[in-house]
């Protein structure tokens, strides 16, 4: 699920839900929904996160293999 690969980079960069909101550029509430599974982010939303954090996109929309981070 992609919220539990968001979860895993937030948790990885020690932010909370609220830094990791701000840094996004989302409101927390969205994030917290996104971590619950009750919404998906859409894909704009991933590939800025993947950028921001430098994992790949692949893996976190699909999250077929291992966190990749990319440079």
């Amino acid at each position: 699920m992609v919220g539990e690969r968001i979860r895993k980079i937030r948790e990885e960069k020690g932010l909370s839900v609220p830094e990791f909101a701000k840094r996004v550029g989302i409101p927390e509430l969205r994030i917290r929904e996104i971590e619950e599974g009750k919404i998906d982010p859409c894909e704009a939303t991933l590939v800025y996160i993947s950028k921001l954090f430098g994992v790949d996109f692949h893996w976190l929309k699909e999250g077929k293999e291992e966190v990749i981070r990319v440079s």
